[in-house]
């Protein structure tokens, strides 16, 4: 299917991200069913820290291998054919090993912490610490988006700019809300002109401005504490050693998949709103057309897709369906990035979508910073 002739890039991208989604969510289903390795679940029960630590470090290199096939396809050969990027496989491999230590290095710490918490308290430490790292995650996002994929970053002010090969890079606004900094990609101001990057620089205010943002990172963190509640209560889950921690993250990537079909939804509203955010402070509606069609070939380069598709795959609303809403002045109230915050901080819950979807698959340079508008 991938490799279908005339097949566009972001149809490749949507299939490859359908087919890890879809892989995922099958392992998943499997092991809840027929369950861990019995040398893990011994392991975790009966050994001190040095044992949680040795199980976990085994599932997430078993995870890493699962996931290598996706990574090399979305990273390394479906750039390389659409003509995106023209890395060797030694390249790609080299920046790929980078951004897997960062992710599996977090999620350990993540994991470890949300069995001291389990320890301690139950089920209601564990979601004390899920949210402490959850806001920890988001002030720290620029760092570990660093650690994950280099890149030469310069501060102005509450700007970041971001330097990164990745053009379809888009940055957006990261830390906790009320503290937010905008990561801006270096390369905009090459692509765009100067109004259109005035016109993209005032919808990114709008997205604080008018609330977006917070009700995107809120609703993402609430929708992660609520499935990880409930995939704790699965049999054999729990949060007290590692063996019952892992029952909990496969249930918790079965509502993450649910969170791919239901959070797109505000996501787009959230997009919609930060166009007429622009709109209502003076921004020509063709100016802000130019600048989405440019920032959108540097993406999927998709600018219709069947409603249906859009519907349930895509947080970011094709450029077709922005321009309609542009022109026709609509008003829109949304939660900014809910469906792309809540893949990021699933890390803090071992949530095994949360580099899998299209936008991100095999990409290092997204896993921390997703795609956005």
């Amino acid at each position: 299917m991938l490799n279908a002739p005339g097949m566009p890039y972001a149809r490749a991208r949507l299939w490859l991200g359908i087919t890890s989604v879809g892989a995922w969510v099958l392992i998943a289903s499997l092991l809840l069913a027929v369950g861990l390795p019995s040398a893990w679940i011994d392991a975790a029960s009966t050994g001190g820290w040095g044992a949680q630590v040795s199980v976990l470090v085994q599932a997430l290199l078993a995870y890493i291998v699962l996931a290598l096939p996706f990574d090399l396809v979305g990273g390394w050969w479906l750039p390389l054919r659409h003509g995106r990027r023209m890395d060797s496989l030694a390249a790609y491999l080299q920046r790929w090993g980078r951004g897997v230590f960062a992710h599996s290095a977090v999620m350990l710490l993540a994991a470890l912490a949300l069995i001291a918490g389990g320890r301690v308290a139950g089920l209601f430490g564990a979601l004390v610490v899920l949210f402490v790292t959850s806001l920890t995650l988001l002030a720290l996002q620029p760092m570990i988006a660093a650690a994950a994929a280099r890149a030469r970053r310069t501060a102005v002010g509450r700007r970041i700019y971001w330097d990164t090969k990745e053009r379809g890079f888009a940055g957006g606004w990261v830390g906790v809300p009320g503290f937010e900094r905008e990561v801006q990609p270096a390369h905009w101001r090459e692509v765009l002109s100067d109004d259109e990057l005035h016109a993209q620089q005032l919808r990114r205010d709008g997205i604080v401005a008018t609330g977006s943002r917070k009700r995107g990172v809120w609703l993402a963190i609430v929708f992660n504490l609520t499935g990880f509640a409930l995939a704790a209560g699965l049999p054999g889950a729990g949060v007290e050693n590692a063996a019952q921690l892992l029952v909990t993250a496969l249930g918790f990537t079965l509502w993450s998949f649910l969170g791919l079909l239901v959070l797109p939804t505000p996501s787009r509203a959230g997009v919609y709103e930060a166009d007429a955010y622009a709109l209502a402070q003076g921004v020509d509606s063709e100016v802000l057309i130019r600048g989405a069609r440019k920032l959108d070939r540097l993406q999927e380069d998709e600018s219709e897709r069947p409603d249906g598709v859009e519907m349930i795959f895509h947080p970011v609303p094709a450029v077709s369906n922005r321009v309609v809403r542009v022109r026709g002045k609509l008003p829109a109230r949304g939660a900014h990035h809910a469906t792309r915050n809540a893949l990021y901080l699933s890390w803090a819950c071992l949530g095994f979508l949360a580099r899998a979807v299209h936008c991100n698959a095999g990409r290092p340079e997204v896993w921390a910073i997703l795609p956005s508008d």
